[in-house]
């Protein structure tokens, strides 16, 4: 029973590492020719929506120019890139927007994303942006401008989306995936960039990894081996409390995007993930063992839901949480 135990806990902790183990990606900005053999000094990968970003920094007069690649575009969509010294969200955003007209000609405009419902219409920004242009070929969408940049600018946030156009206007993004993802940081001086959202991202893997092993591994192992029922549980919920901390600062961050879904089964799991361990503490464990075996499987398919894995281990997991029912 010992080595059984120590299996499952070396299993968790492979999965625990795997979370923060991610294949390197190699810059692939370095090959994409810009049309009229434009170069610029720097160039990153942004790391979703299959998006680059080239640019040049000017000490002189603290100007960039910059040119923002969107790949797989078709002329229903629009793209924009923008700077947040406000955070790393939409709102607030100082945007360049681009889209194709239905007349084949393109238009780019500046425009400032003041609410979670913005009109999308052109308006003047808290910088000066000019040679503002954009072109559309072979499926990539292209902004050129170059950015007026004061110096609370030459470090901070960018944000860069697509979604679809409406009535030939731009219309709301999908707010799910990698539309939430586009964000990170951007130093013009040095052409330094990280991706994804820095710390956000960060606290969205360790949220993701502490309920993975607690919800996912540790109370489940509590049903299935009874002689460590107490400390699995245990472990787990203390572990799952840090988890379902982490998921209520994500989303006090997160303004203006919510998984209503998620949220609510979240809270439903760490209520019976309570009720499952103060059960742990009564001196006859089989009077209440039946409810503790179906805390077990609702808070099993509970975590299921949550991270769409396969209906298969619920089946398994049924038969062993019930194991004394059925024999």
């Amino acid at each position: 029973m010992g080595k059984s135990l120590g299996a499952l806990i070396f299993t968790g902790f492979l999965l625990f590492l795997s979370f923060f183990t991610s294949p390197s990606q190699a810059q692939t900005c370095n090959g994409l020719a810009l049309p009229s053999n434009q170069v610029y000094s720097t160039c990153v990968d942004l790391p979703v929506l299959t998006a680059y970003l080239h640019w040049t920094f000017h000490q002189e007069n603290s100007t960039a120019d910059i040119a923002f690649r969107k790949t797989g575009t078709s002329p229903t969509n629009w793209v924009c890139w923008a700077l947040n010294p406000s955070g790393g969200q939409m709102v607030g955003s100082q945007a360049l927007v681009a889209f194709q007209q239905p007349n084949g000609s393109m238009t780019a405009y500046t425009t400032s994303i003041d609410s979670l419902g913005p009109s999308m219409r052109p308006g003047t920004l808290s910088f000066r942006v000019s040679n503002l242009r954009a072109q559309h070929s072979n499926g990539e969408t292209l902004i050129f401008a170059t950015l007026h940049l004061d110096a609370n600018l030459l470090s901070t946030n960018q944000v860069w989306q697509e979604g679809p156009l409406t009535s030939g206007a731009p219309s709301m993004h999908s707010t799910t995936g990698d539309n939430v993802r586009s964000i990170g940081t951007i130093n013009f001086q040095t052409g330094a960039a990280t991706a994804g959202g820095g710390a956000s991202n960060s606290r969205l893997r360790i949220h993701g990894v502490l309920n993975a092993v607690s919800w996912g591994i540790l109370m489940p192992c509590g049903a299935m081996i009874a002689r460590y029922v107490k400390a699995c549980q245990l472990s787990a919920y203390i572990i799952g409390v840090a988890g379902w901390g982490t998921g209520l600062k994500l989303g006090s961050d997160s303004v203006g995007i919510q998984y209503n879904k998620h949220r609510n089964i979240g809270i439903t799991l760490f209520c019976f993930g309570t009720l499952q361990v103060n059960l742990t503490k009564k001196s006859n464990p089989l009077q209440i063992f039946s409810l503790f075996n179906l805390l077990d499987l609702v808070s099993r398919l509970a975590y299921e839901k949550i991270t769409n894995v396969s209906p298969l281990p619920s089946t398994i997991y049924f038969i062993f949480a019930f194991r004394p029912i059925f024999w």
